[in-house]
């Protein structure tokens, strides 16, 4: 997907997700994980004791309300910043 389209999608989709989460608790229906907007990406561990380090392993990244993509590592679980992996625009 090109980073315009996703980041179109992504302003719908935070919208959709803060509208949801002003309604009561009772009331709140999130999308199935597999309706969340995603796109492929790469995280790569910056830990230098972790064997993992600098290794870049493929992910999917699910968008967030905010727009911020998180993770951790499989291993040493230490938070990293996973990076989407865009088509050309």
């Amino acid at each position: 997907m090109k980073r315009s389209e996703y980041e179109a999608l992504a302003a719908e989709f935070r919208s959709t997700l803060e509208a949801i989460s002003q309604k009561p608790r009772d009331e709140q229906v999130w999308p199935e994980y597999e309706d969340w907007l995603s796109i492929p990406g790469t995280s790569t561990c910056t830990t230098p004791t972790c064997r993992a380090f600098g290794i870049p392993d493929p992910v999917t990244l699910h968008e967030n309300a905010d727009g911020i993509f998180r993770g951790q590592c499989g291993l040493c679980q230490e938070p990293i910043t996973p990076v989407p992996v865009f088509e050309e625009d």
